[in-house]
């Protein structure tokens, strides 16, 4: 098995590409999912800000993904409201 390296780049032209090489990056941040007990998600932006990324835990998850699916809000709009650690828990107010 060959060994994974982090990406130095992403091309904004091609989100497929992206996704594979934001997913070897990502390995590494899997075992803070794997490890914390709220089980927290790693969102990664595709295409805005290739590489920004968020945890989503299991609670949030609905909310960010219907509220994504539906282009009702943006990945911006969650990465922004996100705690000093880069966790979102929902929107104040």
């Amino acid at each position: 098995m060959g060994t994974r390296t982090r990406p130095t780049s992403v091309t904004r032209n091609t989100p497929a590409s992206a996704s594979v090489e934001l997913d070897a990056a990502a390995s590494d941040d899997d075992k803070l999912t794997m490890s914390d007990d709220e089980r927290p998600l790693l969102a990664v932006d595709l295409y805005t800000e290739p590489g920004r990324t968020f945890r989503v835990p299991p609670r949030w998850y609905r909310e960010v993904s219907a509220n994504l699916s539906i282009a009702n809000l943006d990945f911006d709009d969650f990465a922004d409201s996100a705690d000093q650690v880069g966790t979102f828990r929902g929107f104040d107010g």
